[in-house]
């Protein structure tokens, strides 16, 4: 259960931009923190944090790629199921959840959780496929990491994505190939692959079209479930 401490909601997402709607609110309710791409910098960054500070709940953000064929850019899933991890999302969290009308489609579904970034419509219908008939899923670099230091810690966690990049469609280019030694996309390295491959420019172009929706979808949820946390902790 949730209780209604002082602490803040810890809102977490891989990347800046993911959490970019959500800066500058003067929001008392939660704070923000940006962990890198991949489940170990998930892990580090999520660990250093409470080493330091205390929250009452933590939800995971950001923007991943579709396994459903039902899913459009801009949809968001809220993960009931966390794949390859027994942890449990937060029954409060996900009743809570639930109850918001955002004015934009809004499921539950899997998240499935990947060493590298799924760029290829093959290896997502593949993973799609894995989720049997008629489910709906996502798949991250995060997820699993969130659950389990979640649950070690015993803390309520939500892990909720919005779609960038469709089950049968390839993303501009082979993101893993840009990758730091720390795991995090290096955008100059994209920039300048992009400057020698003038067709791959639209593709890049419209993914950040994409994450602009998805980024301010993802601000509305947070927004709109902290209100109706904030509501059911003065009743």
């Amino acid at each position: 259960m949730l209780n209604a401490k002082e602490a803040p909601i810890l809102i977490v997402a891989a990347l800046s931009y993911e959490l970019q709607k959500l800066k500058g609110l003067k929001h008392h309710t939660f704070v923000l923190l940006e962990t890198g791409e991949g489940v170990q910098n998930a892990k580090r960054q999520l660990e250093a944090w409470f080493e330091q500070n205390e929250a009452r709940a933590v939800l995971s953000i950001g923007f991943a790629g579709g396994l459903s064929s039902s899913l459009q850019p801009g949809d968001v899933v809220i993960a009931r199921e966390v794949r390859n991890s027994d942890s449990k999302p937060d029954q409060t969290l996900l009743s809570a959840a639930q109850e918001l009308r955002l004015g934009f489609p809004v499921s539950l579904g899997v998240a499935v959780t990947s060493d590298e970034i799924v760029w290829k419509a093959e290896a997502k219908r593949e993973l799609g496929h894995s989720l049997g008939e008629n489910k709906i899923g996502f798949v991250d670099m995060e997820s699993t990491a969130i659950a389990e230091v979640c649950t070690h810690r015993r803390l309520p966690f939500l892990i909720v994505r919005s779609i960038t990049d469709l089950l049968d469609e390839d993303l501009p280019l082979d993101f893993n190939l840009y990758r730091d030694q720390d795991g995090r996309v290096n955008s100059k390295r994209i920039m300048t692959a992009a400057l020698s491959k003038p067709l791959m420019i639209k593709g890049l172009l419209e993914l950040r079209s994409r994450s602009k929706l998805c980024s301010e979808r993802m601000a509305a949820f947070v927004i709109g479930l902290t209100e109706i946390l904030d509501l059911r902790s003065k009743l």
